[in-house]
Parts: C-alpha cells; structure tokens; sequence
C-alpha cells in the first residue's frame, strides 16, 4: 500500500500507543447509547454495578501470573473505565462534570499506558527482552542478568529460547552449572534442560526445553539396521527424545575425516549397561567385514550366551581375559604392518577386500577387574585404532582407582547410562557435554537404557540429549538373526599374532545351545585357587618370554651361536657379593637451622620477583622437605613474621602472605 495520510492514519490507528485512547473515546458512545437504554430502570443500574464490580475482580484473577505492578495497573483501569460507564449511564453522559472527569481521568490513564509502552522498549537492544521485565531466571541466576535475544521458537514438546547472558557476569559454563536451579525455577526436571552454547561468544546461546519425557514408553529393537552390510555403517542401538535414531560408528571414515574410536561404557548396577552394548555388538556381528572378541569375568553366561557361538574368541575367566589381552598386543602390532605393507594408513573396506582382514571390536566387559590384576591397556588403546581395531571398555564407575587416567583419555567414545552422583558422571563425560545439561545422575538406575552417546561422527548437537537404547530381543530372537547373519573369521595375520592363547580358545557350536554345564566355573577352596592363578600366571609369563626371545633372535643367524648350550646347566655361585647402597639417614633440623632456611627462601623468591607466598611454597614438607619441618610449623612460622610485617603482611585470603621487601624499605 502507498503511503497516503489514509495509510498513515490507518497504521497510526493500529499501533498499540491509541488502544488506550480508542477506548477512551469509545467510553462517551458507549455511555450515551446505555444512558437510552437503561436511564430509568434501577435494575439495569443494580446489574451494571454488580458487572463492573465482577470484570474488575476477573482483571485481578487474570493477571496473577503477571507482574504486581502490571497487575494493580490493569486492575485499577478496569475499575476506573466501568465505575464511569455506570455513573455516566445514570446520570447525564453529556455532561460538563462527566465529560470533563472523562478527559482528565481518562486521558491520564490511557497516557499511563503510553508511558508502560516506551519503557518496555529500548531501542539500543535490538529486540532483546530485558530479564528484570520478562522474569527471565531471576532466581536461579541471582544477579546475573540474562536476555532473550529473540522471541523462543516453540514446537510440539520443545521449546528453543536465544539468550545472551551480560558479559563478565556469567559464561555458558557457569549456566550449565546452574541447571538444577533453573529447573526449580520453572518447575521442570534437570533433564528437560538442554544448554546449547555459542563456540564464538561464550555469553550467547540458546535453551532448549523439553517439558515432557518422550522415552518414558519402550521401543521393542526394530531388527538389524543393515544385516550383511559394512562394519563401516552406523550401528544403530536406541533412539533419542526427539525420535531420531541413536547410532555411532567404529571405523575411521576418510570421506568425513571421522576417526575410529573406542569406547567408554559407565554406569551403576541395573542402569541397561550391559544389554546397550549388546545391542551394539549384535549389529556388529550381522556386518560381513567385522569381528567380535569379548571377555566378561562376572557374568560371563548372562551377558554372552546367545552370542557365543558367533564371537570369534569369548573368555570369561580372568585369566582368559588376562591371555586375550596379551595377545592383542602382538595382534595391533602384526596388523599394523600388514596395512602399512598394503600401503593403507588406517583400515577400511578395501583392507578386508585385499587382506581378508575384518575390523575388530574388542568388548570387555567389568574392565575394572583386570586394572586391579595389573592388566596394562594403555598401550593397547594407544594403538589399536589405526589396526583397525576397536576397544569397548564397560566398567561402574570410572575413577582413578578402577582404571589408569592415561587409557581413559584415549577414549574417543563415551556411553555413559545412569550413575550415581555428579562426580562419576563428572569422569565419564566431557566438560562441555555437562556444562550443555547432560545429567545422567539425575535417574541413576531408575530408568534402564538412558544414556548419553558422545563419539567422532555424532552431531554435537546430541551430545547432551538423552537417549534411549532399544528394548532388548529375546535370547531366542537373537540367536535366529545371528544364524542368517554372515559368519567372518579371523584372517591369518591376526590368527597366528595372537598365538597359542588364540589357537586354544573354547568354542561353542551354534547348533548346541548353551547351557549351565558349557560355562559353569569349578568351585574351588582358598588353596586350590592360588594354585591355579599361580598356574595361569606361569603360563602367561612364560608365552611372554618366548615372545621375546623369538623377537630378539628371530630367523638371524645368529641364532646358530646358540648350538651346544645347556639349558638345564647350572649357573656358577658368584664369587663377590654385592649389596645396595645405604641412604645416610637424614639428620633433623634444630629450630634455629629451620628458620634460617625459611628466611633463605624467601630471599630467593624476592630474586624472583614473586609478591605473594603461602605454605605451598615450601613443600614438600617434613624432613624430607628443604626446611624439614612440618606444615603447621610453617604456617604457624609465616604468621608470626606477618605480625612482625617486616618480611610478611597478611592479605585478604588466608594463608597467603604478601612479600616484602625488608632491603629496599630500610635503603
């Protein structure tokens, strides 16, 4: 439409500053026309009166999820607007005294509203909503102010809000420790909240809220997703909340630069650990270039029993577990070369087609055990990945003392079901995926089968959405998928590295289901289980030897050198004894001795230009420490010379001292 003063009145007509007036105006026909109506009728008075008094009392009701003061304003207008028309009605509409109240009052009202108007806006934010106007967090992020940069896209059980938080107030991370205040807030559970933060304004971002729990209800396991397929395809196990498939990848992927990875799998007794991953493995197994290795010391036959007959090396003995994980070592090693031969920097596809040599995944399961044995995975996952090879590593609860930090920062996955606290979900999650919501603590085994699935390949994104994996098949339905599936073997690389441990294996025949008898352990006393351990222990010291001098010697020549020596020939009693050298024992400052040497190390730490010192700064403590003396000392040292405040001078913080320098003031 042109802009014409009709245009332009029509426009002015429609803005939200005349609503007021044009009720103000509407109030002199409204009276006029009643005042006709009902001018001598004192029921039609008596019912007016009861109806002003009802729409004022509905304007109160109606704003009580408002703000106070917009609440009493609207109120107050309403009372006003009908105490007017049921006075002008009844008296005379047209009148001096009515007409001039009508001007003034009204008028005053409707500018008030006017005046509401222009402060909501600032015209310096762009659109934004100030928190103190919208309510935005109020409680749960105290005075820090947040800000909608835009109004919130709501869809069907998701609401998606921007928001910029005010700078050096609070960052994004800080949001995400908030989560559990801000569900309070407004009355929703911690994992309803999603915080997806902006990677280039640590103050930008977006909330995502998902009021309602859409994996309350099971999805029955929907078959394989890509039966004789790649191992190179996703590995389908669950679904998200919104519906989307939960998928993950082992390989590495040229095309997109994804890496091959391994996996962390965490979570509490009874949280769907276990069957996740099963469902994994079994998509795995329906692929024709893949095969599974698998060792589970606990609960060997509840865990593995429909598919053994279908793993190419099961053990569920720690000392099974112990062997199988030696080999690997042998194995990353020989396939390493094999590819690197081939000319192939990781393994793919065309690896198996030219080799005959199928990716491998590695589950093993209660992992925790063998880091107590002394099992050493660091090497192993260090290098597994470019062999084409995968490792699942499934324990409870990830902390330094169930396995060595070195291997959990080599893996790239992480599966993490419900646990108990923060702090283990703290270990088995990246910090951005915690600071984005993700709180698998929040149902710990209440709802088997949640999970969070972070690993190379997944869309970020879904890092902090909650998943759930698929309601798992039957033994039965299992074992009738896996006999159409395709059946790889090992390829000869892989066999001979692994050796006599792999040669030996037990196997089981699919036409003979698996029975208590197949994979029942003999119960054996205290005595008769060191024996055996003492036993497997001897046997796996001893293939670890002959490794090592088949390494040394090799087909070389020299080997020949070795003719004519008796082994079982005794060695000769040497002649000279040898003994270690003994430490002098450390001898024990006096007090005098102690104090000098404090005295010493802050004049070396004035040299270095340090301002500030504490306890810390004199470790280690005791006698093994430069002062040899205790901590307590040292304090109790360090206050008495801030007292003095020639040296020292306490400051804000405890235990912290400033450094002064005694030389200089005295110069």
């Amino acid at each position: 439409m042109a802009d014409t003063p009709k245009h332009d009145a029509w426009k002015a007509l429609k803005s939200p500053h005349a609503r007021p007036w044009l009720a103000l105006v509407g109030e002199v026909p409204a009276t006029f026309a009643a005042h006709l109506a009902w001018a001598d009728q004192p029921i039609a008075a008596m019912g007016m009166t009861i109806a002003s008094g009802a729409l004022t009392a509905a304007t109160w009701w109606a704003g009580k999820d408002t703000k106070e003061a917009r609440r009493l304003h609207a109120t107050a207008t309403t009372a006003a607007a009908t105490c007017y028309l049921t006075v002008a009605t009844f008296t005379d509409p047209l009148g001096g005294t009515q007409l001039s109240w009508l001007a003034i009052g009204g008028a005053t009202l409707a500018a008030s509203w006017n005046v509401r108007k222009t402060l909501r806006v600032n015209p310096e934010a762009k659109g934004e909503q100030v928190a103190g106007e919208t309510g935005l967090l109020e409680k749960s992020l105290g005075k820090a102010k947040a800000k909608l940069r835009g109004a919130p896209t709501v869809e069907p059980n998701k609401v998606t809000a921007p928001y910029k938080l005010t700078p050096g107030e609070m960052a994004n991370p800080d949001l995400g420790n908030r989560i559990t205040q801000i569900a309070s807030e407004l009355g929703i559970s911690p994992n309803s909240i999603r915080i997806k933060g902006d990677p280039e304004n640590a103050s930008e971002g977006e909330f995502i809220f998902v009021p309602k729990d859409m994996l309350t209800e099971k999805a029955p396991w929907p078959g394989p997703s890509s039966m004789g397929g790649s191992i190179t395809e996703p590995i389908v196990v669950g679904r998200y909340e919104d519906g989307d498939p939960e998928q993950f990848w082992f390989p590495h992927d040229s095309k997109t630069g994804r890496n091959a990875t391994h996996f962390l799998a965490a979570g509490m007794n009874g949280s769907g650990k276990s069957v996740g991953i099963g469902i994994g493995i079994l998509e795995a197994l329906t692929r024709t270039d893949g095969i599974v290795w698998a060792v589970d010391p606990s609960k060997g036959k509840q865990t593995f029993a429909p598919f053994l007959p279908y793993l190419d090396w099961a053990e569920m003995t720690i000392a099974g577990g112990e062997a199988m994980i030696d080999a690997l070592s042998q194995v990353i090693t020989a396939r390493a070369d094999a590819l690197g031969d081939a000319g192939f920097k990781n393994w793919s596809p065309d690896a198996f087609a030219q080799l005959g040599m199928p990716y491998m995944v590695v589950w093993i399961e209660e992992a925790a055990k063998f880091f107590r044995e002394g099992a050493e995975l660091e090497g192993l996952v260090m290098e597994a990945r470019s062999a084409g090879i995968s490792v699942i590593i499934s324990l409870q609860r990830p902390s330094a003392k169930s396995m060595p930090t070195d291997v959990r920062e080599q893996l790239g996955g992480a599966f993490c079901f419900g646990v108990k606290n923060g702090t283990t979900a703290d270990m088995a999650l990246p910090d951005d995926v915690r600071d984005a919501g993700a709180r698998p603590e929040a149902w710990e085994n209440r709802r088997p089968g949640y999970n969070y699935l972070v690993a190379p390949g997944i869309d970020e994104e879904r890092y902090a959405m909650k998943a759930r994996t698929f309601d798992p098949p039957s033994d039965d339905e299992i074992s009738a998928v896996l006999a159409d599936a395709p059946r790889t073997s090992a390829d000869s690389v892989t066999a001979t590295a692994a050796g006599e441990a792999y040669a030996n294996r037990t196997r089981y025949d699919a036409d003979t289901p698996v029975t208590t008898a197949d994979t029942e352990r003999i119960v054996m006393g205290k005595e008769q289980h060191d024996t055996q351990k003492a036993a497997d222990e001897e046997q796996l010291l001893e293939r670890q030897i002959n490794r090592d001098i088949d390494a040394r010697i090799g087909d070389d020549e020299g080997a020949d050198d070795l003719t004519g020596i008796d082994p079982d020939k005794e060695i000769e009693k040497p002649k000279e004894k040898w003994q270690f050298a003994r430490a002098e024992p450390i001898k024990e400052k006096s007090q005098d001795e102690a104090l000098a040497e404090l005295m010493k190390m802050l004049d070396e730490y004035r040299e270095q230009g340090l301002e500030e010192v504490g306890p810390k700064h004199f470790q280690p403590y005791g006698r093994e420490g430069r002062i040899g003396k205790s901590r307590p000392w040292i304090s109790e040292k360090l206050t008495a010379l801030a007292d003095d405040g020639l040296h020292l001078e306490e400051t804000d913080t405890a235990g912290t001292y400033k450094l002064l320098y005694p030389a200089l003031a005295a110069a």
